[in-house]
């Protein structure tokens, strides 16, 4: 269960760097080409390639001729099995998994004293008119994830114009219709979560730049040219904001965003129409691709080379001289299993026979596999250049049938077993190789009988 837990961390640690990796470098340039309002919405880069990087790797099934199986079975086959397994990589596993977990519950810990802190500072709250609050805040501020409110300062009308004040609650507003504070509350328990990864802590700031420029793009849209007050209605919020710091999840009016960033911005044309649903076109690509990359790859590093699996099965009854054949050869990763599925491609029905087996590699670097339901059968871990075969024959949907053999990568694996009564005699042929030759030739050649069929 630890070197699983591990294995989802070290896949979504490299899913969530590498879509902040792509974020950093596209937040600027697309900002300017096509604005900020359109820019903020990289950020479904992370869950998008998260989700991607936790479904189910994609397995190929290169071909499979299926007959018909006999009647039930009732011998098993003999397992054949050796190597030893070694205990010290789970060692290393849970002391590394007993680190972050001290590390994200301080990390919790110290989330919520710091909100807890800041909206002690803000004192009681009093409703005003039009879901707005006073209290003793520094600045207009948006705060709560679930029931948003909008705080101002007591002295807010004497701080600011009347039309810097509306733009001011328009600006947090905007913050409140996108969710803004919810986001930022997922953003804070991510960083808890993945609190090693030095990319989490200038994301959030990264984060929180990319919302405040959002919203200023969304007033400014619906404002018209206003650009002077709003610039106005800055410099006056930067000279009282040394709280800002401590406001954990929420969205203060000057937050944490350079102020001279923001101004430039306001210098900008707002991009047209056009420019912006291309913009939102591209951002939409980006992530098609990039999501796609991270599930199509999630299985190389998760479950290490792909393995390249034959498998013939001859059933003969010596009186009634039945005889029935089947072969199948696919493509997939270590732990992996092809899909139930018949000749045509639909799902198999409760009269259907089936054998497959699923291959399993020593455990490696980088990729570790829950071997716990194998030890419960008395099948030890493989050694280095070893592959273990757990196949399996169905009948009328249930398994009959449980068959496994640990063989030389690239090796032919024969078991034959007979039943008692003498009735029906088995013989079970697998080859299963890490080959990427083997495995080249055997996709061209699916490729070629394909496109002959056609």
């Amino acid at each position: 269960m630890g070197a699983e837990i591990f294995h989802v961390l070290a896949d979504t640690t490299i899913a969530v760097s590498v879509a902040l990796a792509l974020i950093g470098l596209l937040r600027k340039p697309t900002r300017v080409a096509v604005g900020a309002e359109v820019a903020y919405w990289l950020w479904l880069l992370v869950p998008a390639m998260v989700v991607a990087d936790l479904l189910p790797a994609p397995s190929v099934l290169l071909l499979a001729r299926v007959s018909v199986l006999p009647v039930p079975v009732s011998s098993a086959f003999t397992a054949v099995t050796s190597g030893a397994p070694t205990s010290s990589r789970a060692l290393l596993v849970n002391l590394a998994l007993a680190i972050w977990s001290v590390g994200a519950c301080v990390m919790l810990f110290s989330m919520f004293k710091r909100q807890r802190s800041f909206a002690r500072t803000l004192g009681t709250l009093t409703a005003d008119e039009d879901d707005i609050y006073r209290g003793a805040a520094t600045a207009p501020m948006l705060v709560g994830a679930w029931r948003s409110k909008i705080v101002v300062p007591m002295d807010f009308e004497a701080r600011y114009s009347p039309q810097e004040r509306e733009l001011i609650l328009t600006h947090e507003r905007a913050h409140a219709a996108r969710h803004d504070v919810a986001v930022n509350v997922i953003a804070s328990f991510a960083h808890c979560i993945f609190w090693f990864n030095p990319l989490m802590y200038r994301a959030l700031i990264w984060l929180r730049m990319d919302q405040e420029l959002a919203c200023d793009a969304l007033v400014l849209l619906s404002r018209g040219d206003v650009r002077r007050h709003y610039a106005d209605a800055l410099l006056k919020t930067q000279l009282a904001t040394e709280s800002a710091w401590r406001l954990a999840v929420g969205c203060h009016w000057q937050s944490i965003h350079p102020l001279t960033e923001r101004v430039a911005m306001l210098k900008r044309p707002l991009p047209a129409r056009g420019r912006r649903l291309a913009g939102l076109a591209f951002i939409t690509a980006v992530t098609g691709v990039a999501t796609y990359a991270a599930w199509a790859g999630q299985a190389v590093t998760a479950s290490g080379p792909a393995i390249l699996v034959d498998l013939n099965v001859r059933i003969t009854n010596p009186h009634t001289h039945e005889l029935n054949n089947l072969t199948t050869q696919y493509l997939v990763h270590s732990g992996e299993t092809i899909p139930d599925t018949r000749n045509d491609g639909g799902p198999l029905r409760k009269t259907d026979k089936f054998v497959a087996c699923t291959p399993y590699l020593a455990d490696a670097s980088g990729r570790s596999t829950d071997w716990s339901a194998l030890k419960a059968r008395s099948i030890p871990i493989r050694a280095a250049g070893q592959i273990l075969l757990d196949c399996r024959i169905y009948r009328n949907g249930e398994i009959v049938q449980r068959p496994s053999v640990i063989t030389n990568d690239g090796n032919l694996a024969i078991i034959e077993s007979t039943e008692t009564d003498g009735s029906y005699h088995y013989r079970l042929e697998v080859t299963a190789t890490t080959s990427s030759e083997k495995i080249v030739a055997a996709v061209k050649l699916t490729e070629d009988r394909r496109q002959s069929s056609k």
